[in-house]
């Protein structure tokens, strides 16, 4: 009977969450506050339609581990080793400087030392749900803000062990020793190592297996429980069913089995997570904020005002700039999930009084509410053209002395990769990257030209060099700055080439409109590749397959190309491709076939394959007759079947003497 009543609950739960979050969807309100709301209106301080919220604070639990699963996953292990001592840095200054604040405040409120304390801990924390929702719902986890947002939250979550251990302490009780609560993180810690270190080795050779029997469902409970089982080990040694989770999603981050894990977990993380928001809706005492609506409302601008300085200032600190300071202080602005878990151990054991923790408890809620239209506030004066302006510290001395140059934005892999093509080809180019460790290497490797700083700053652009530049490239994670980049760029010069990388289809015809020559979407390009190399194993002319790869560009994502196909061109390479087709073979110095005559090596006798062309010192000899004598570096140009293609590269290389040549279509 039990089970019934819970399951009435989601019912209600969801139910009531379809209506609400179309009216918002309609009136273009994030999702998070319509759950929030829905929580309000069926809650024990609304309609009363559910009471006893034990249950559904379980499932709203569940539903932040496999959210942090999922974040773990994307984020990779490599990435967030990479940049560990930067989340350690702005995170542990976070919580020490929010931390000192709060103290400060529970003084001037003429509050005891203890609960001055208490205060400091609660403020500290910022909402793991929340941030991760409102940054996946942007696909913004990769952009400045996103990882600093993240390794903030993740530090914070740790700090929640200490701080439960001292509660007792703080409520006048003997409390464990400071050696003790060393222990506690020392413990933890060590933990998190082994945790990390076991399911980074063990957990894909299991899958691995798994993924052999070839049994969807399998995996699909395998996904659920390495989430759930990771997350309930940290729970059961002292630490969160979130750090457990992400944890998880961190040791699969950089494996084969990533993509489907991740597609299998995300119902089941929308589904608990809508349950989290509405389930913090429920706490709000309605009576309460309305009987105390100015100090509940000021105590929520002082919480969001506190938070977000703090942030701001030490993002500006780290040489972040402007636009990237204001999103991640407003992001980590609000409450977390975690301050309800001690204010609540707060009111048991006497530390706070009720109105101190219904004034927090409501404070806290409409700084949920609050956060998700800060941060789309912030994205819409931010993406006005001189709105918060960020002039960043670069050199003072005169532009740079170089033209007709690339200027390459970003530099991550893509980047690395066209910057080291672009050295050994002897063609001009400018480095701009906001991340400084990788303006240190690139110094360090022996480039010049680098700039520190926003690519979507008209003063960078200016800096690089942008009016006497060829291309520009821009090859950034983050979405806003790509876009803001590429419409910066044209106004200044509209007849630059510009040459864009999204990872999100869903920004083609975006960034088309603002003014890209050419768009890179990553899983378009990556599907071309795989049928280039598919089409190359067939003997099929690099014409052809170029043919088909301009098909997917122009039909799937509409970028315009300079070459566009016909139905009736391809319906005559298709007729050329019934015919025959035609592969280049190059012949080594030490091929047998050297100093032989075509009638010698009679190919045709053999294969059924025709030498049409001899290319020999950049000349092109027609139907070479059969007494021609081959060289060394002569290339054939061989026609047949794809049958007879693949016998005539056999014999060929048969003549090699074990040595590898490569062939490739024309």
């Amino acid at each position: 009977m039990e089970g019934f009543f819970f399951f009435k609950k989601l019912l209600i739960i969801l139910g009531f969450s379809i209506p609400v979050i179309y009216v918002f969807n309609k009136i273009k309100l994030p999702s998070i506050i319509g759950f929030l709301i829905t929580g309000v209106i069926i809650g024990p301080f609304g309609l009363k339609l559910i009471d006893d919220t034990a249950g559904i604070q379980f499932m709203a639990e569940i539903g932040v581990a496999f959210l942090l699963f999922t974040i773990g996953i994307e984020i990779q292990l490599s990435r967030f080793l990479k940049n560990l001592s930067e989340i350690l840095l702005t995170g542990g200054l976070q919580i020490l400087c929010t931390f000192l604040v709060g103290f400060g405040v529970g003084l001037t409120m003429q509050l005891s030392v203890s609960q001055s304390i208490f205060i400091g801990f609660i403020l500290t924390h910022s909402s793991s749900a929340l941030i991760l929702k409102i940054l996946k719902d942007r696909n913004d986890e990769d952009s400045p803000q996103g990882k600093i947002s993240i390794g903030v939250i993740l530090l914070q979550d740790m700090m929640v062990v200490p701080m439960m251990l001292l509660i007792p302490l703080l409520a006048g009780g003997s409390g464990p020793d400071t050696l003790m609560i060393l222990w506690k993180m020392i413990k933890s810690i060590l933990i998190i190592v082994v945790l990390l270190v076991a399911a980074r080795f063990v957990i894909p050779v299991v899958l691995e297996s798994l993924v052999n029997m070839n049994m969807r469902d399998v995996l699909v409970i395998t996904s659920v429980v390495i989430a759930m089982g990771i997350a309930w080990i940290t729970e059961s040694l002292g630490l969160s069913l979130a750090i457990g989770a992400f944890l998880a999603g961190l040791a699969l981050s950089d494996t084969d089995f990533t993509h489907q894990i991740n597609s299998d977990i995300n119902p089941f993380r929308d589904v608990f997570l809508s349950v989290f928001f509405v389930s913090l809706g429920m706490i709000l005492n309605v009576d309460f904020l309305r009987e105390n609506t100015v100090y509940i409302l000021l105590t929520s601008l002082v919480i969001i005002g506190i938070k977000a300085a703090i942030v701001f200032g030490l993002v500006r600190l780290m040489k972040y700039p402007l636009r990237v300071a204001l999103l991640s202080g407003v992001m980590l602005s609000q409450i977390g999930e975690f301050s309800f878990v001690l204010a609540s151990q707060g009111l048991h054991k006497n530390i706070i009084t009720g109105f101190i923790y219904q004034g927090f408890i409501g404070a806290s809620v409409l700084t949920f509410i609050a956060t998700p239209l800060l941060v789309a506030l912030v994205y819409y004066l931010l993406a006005r053209e001189n709105i918060f302006k960020d002039i960043p510290q670069v050199e003072s001395h005169n532009k740079l002395q170089i033209n007709n140059h690339v200027i390459v934005c970003g530099m991550g892999l893509n980047g690395k990769n066209l910057v080291k093509v672009l050295k050994n080809t002897g063609i001009n180019y400018v480095i701009v990257d906001l991340n400084y460790k990788n303006i240190k290497e690139a110094k360090a490797k022996g480039d010049k030209n680098v700039i520190w700083g926003d690519a979507s700053n008209i003063e960078i652009l200016k800096r690089a060099r942008i009016d006497s530049a060829r291309v520009l490239v821009i090859a950034i994670s983050d979405r806003f700055l790509t876009k803001r980049c590429l419409n910066i760029a044209k106004t200044i010069k509209p007849n630059l080439h510009i040459i864009v990388r999204t990872k999100y289809v869903a920004d083609i015809d975006e960034l088309v409109k603002l003014g890209a020559d050419n768009i890179i979407p990553e899983e378009y390009e990556t599907s071309i590749q795989i049928f280039s190399r598919v089409l190359r194993m067939f003997h099929i002319p690099n014409s052809i397959i170029l043919a088909q790869g301009n098909i997917i560009r122009n039909k799937s994502y509409g970028v315009f190309r300079e070459v566009r196909f016909t139905e009736e061109a391809f319906e005559q390479i298709n007729q050329i491709l019934a015919q025959g087709t035609i592969e280049t073979y190059y012949i080594a110095s030490d091929n047998d076939i050297v100093g032989k005559s075509l009638k010698d090596v009679n190919l045709k006798a053999k294969s059924g394959a025709t030498i049409i062309n001899i290319i020999r010192n950049n000349e092109t000899i027609t139907h070479p007759p059969g007494e021609f004598v081959l060289q060394a570096a002569d290339q054939l140009i061989i026609f047949g079947s794809h049958s007879a293609i693949d016998l005539a590269l056999e014999i060929l290389n048969e003549k090699m003497g074990g040595n590898f040549v490569q062939s490739t279509a024309t």
